[in-house]
């Protein structure tokens, strides 16, 4: 296991408390990797929420709760991500997505639809070990023995490839990708994300794979003073015709700023 899997999966073992800090850490390759797959998470976090909306109208199921939506798109983005054994950068980008909720300061948190920060983490790790237990034997001992971690997967899998997934080979709406230019020094997050390709893999992923019947964008921008800085997607961007019906992810600048400037500082 690589130096940067060992740091998170010891932090996952005896979790660390977050503990803000003024000045950058060094920008070096197992930062980078840390902060896009955290950041690729919450964009097809994102996706999950747009999917469940356009294709099979999850978003208003009365019998769910904000929480089971919510859990239900961390899923998505999981199945969507799940890297092969042989895949290293894939498997190195999961593990960073589980260690950067462990670095959110479940204290601070109210009201919140979610998860707790470090069970999302877990869950994250359970659904990869479930998709192979051979193969990611290594993180046995992070999963829970009473949770069947490859039924789980299994039966997530299925579902999005038997409501979700399009096999008519016809191409469905194609989306559209916006960098708005970034204000309140903001750049060098915006130069980041289009360096990771987060958002074009996001667009690659979800044009190949569903069917697409509206038009979708995926947003980038400075979020201060207009919504908060996170990353989130809208549905109610509805008009009198519903076929004009508009479906939005964004990603906040200020949400990738705040973890390159935290990086992996309380692994280390």
């Amino acid at each position: 296991m690589n130096v940067l899997r060992s740091l998170i999966v010891a932090a996952i073992l005896a979790p660390l408390s977050f503990v803000a800090q003024p000045e950058t850490p060094p920008r070096d390759e197992a930062t980078e990797t840390f902060v896009r797959g955290f950041v690729r998470f919450l964009a097809y976090h994102e996706a999950g929420h747009l999917l469940m909306g356009q294709i099979a109208d999850m978003n208003n199921n009365p019998d769910w709760s904000s929480a089971d939506r919510e859990d239900y798109a961390d899923k998505f983005a999981m199945i969507l991500l799940q890297p092969d054994a042989d895949d290293p950068d894939g498997i190195d980008e999961i593990i960073s997505a589980a260690g950067g909720w462990l670095q959110v300061d479940s204290s601070i948190i109210r009201n919140e639809p979610h998860a707790p920060p470090q069970q999302r983490a877990l869950d994250i790790i359970c659904l990869m070990y479930g998709s192979n237990p051979v193969a990611f034997a290594d993180f046995a001992e992070l999963v829970d023995p009473n949770t069947d971690c490859t039924a789980l997967y299994q039966a997530m899998e299925n579902e999005i490839d038997e409501v979700f997934r399009d096999y008519s080979g016809q191409t469905g709406q194609s989306i559209n990708i916006v960098y708005v230019a970034p204000t309140g020094g903001m750049e060098d997050a915006h130069q980041f994300l289009r360096d990771s390709g987060v958002v074009e893999d996001l667009k690659d992923d979800i044009e190949a794979e569903f069917y697409l019947t509206n038009r979708t964008s995926i947003q980038a921008m400075s979020c201060e003073g207009k919504a908060k800085s996170d990353t989130f997607y809208f549905d109610t961007v509805r008009s009198a015709n519903p076929e004009d019906d508009h479906f939005i992810i964004t990603l906040c600048y200020e949400m990738i700023d705040a973890r390159l400037k935290y990086g992996m500082r309380g692994f280390e």
